[in-house]
């Protein structure tokens, strides 16, 4: 049976172009602007997580140090009312004791004013600090819901083209259902090459698959083989069409 025949080597031609359209399908779904712009959105949904992270962080550190300082404050009151019970309990009579009690007392007070005045200093620190969290939470859920947004249409996007990628398969079935197997490995295998195509019309000396111009030597040699016969371009090898 011919293999190379002129009519079926057109139908390659046809079925070419037809595995041309998925590899520009192909590159489309990989170039998708909605992918572009989820990776953009996923950036900054990671830098608002560090953000966060050192925000919350702030907040932690500050709540240890309020925790400190008002464990500091309650064991303050429990020394005052200790010494007041010493004071007023009738146990000490001694005035310089009594004296260095009401010493003591002032000095307590003093330090616990101080480090009251501390905690709110604490407490006033947090306020922005949790405010802003706040506005970077409210900004993430906005970056979420548009990745979520984004990720359909692009689902959607994707679900178009491999419709339209899957027409083009049934074409090409259709054209080379009654192909030999043969030419059809073989052009497989040529245009599973990267760069390379599987089919070429040959036109005057110019192979089109590789733009190159075949010796005139070598143009001779192909116009004495038999029509029915598979021809390579020397210089990239696809099935040349005469």
């Amino acid at each position: 049976m011919a293999i190379a025949t002129s009519e079926n080597l057109q139908v390659l031609l046809q079925v070419q172009e037809k595995d041309s359209q998925i590899l520009a399908a192909n590159h489309e779904i990989r170039e998708l602007p909605e992918r572009k712009e989820i990776e953009a959105t996923q950036k900054d949904i990671e830098e608002l997580k560090q953000v966060l992270k050192a925000k919350e962080s702030e907040v932690h550190e500050n709540n240890r140090t309020q925790k400190r300082l008002e464990d500091e404050v309650a064991t303050i009151e429990e020394r005052t009312e200790n010494q007041k019970g010493k004071l007023y309990g009738g146990e000490v009579i001694a005035i310089k004791e009594l004296q260095a009690l009401e010493m003591d007392i002032e000095s307590l007070k003093e330090r616990q004013t101080v480090i009251e005045d501390q905690i709110i200093e604490v407490m006033e620190l947090n306020e922005p600090i949790e405010n802003e969290i706040q506005s970077l939470l409210q900004l993430q859920e906005n970056h979420l819901k548009n990745e979520a947004k984004l990720s359909e249409a692009l689902k959607e996007a994707i679900n178009e083209i491999e419709i339209r990628i899957s027409q083009i398969q049934v074409e090409i079935n259709h054209l080379t259902k009654d192909l030999p197997s043969e030419l059809i490995n073989e052009y497989e295998s040529l245009r599973s090459r990267p760069g390379h195509v599987g089919i070429a019309k040959l036109v005057n000396r110019t192979c089109n698959g590789c733009n190159l111009e075949l010796p005139a030597v070598e143009v001779d040699r192909i116009k004495k083989i038999s029509e029915d016969s598979i021809i390579n371009c020397e210089e990239c090898g696809c099935i040349l069409v005469r």
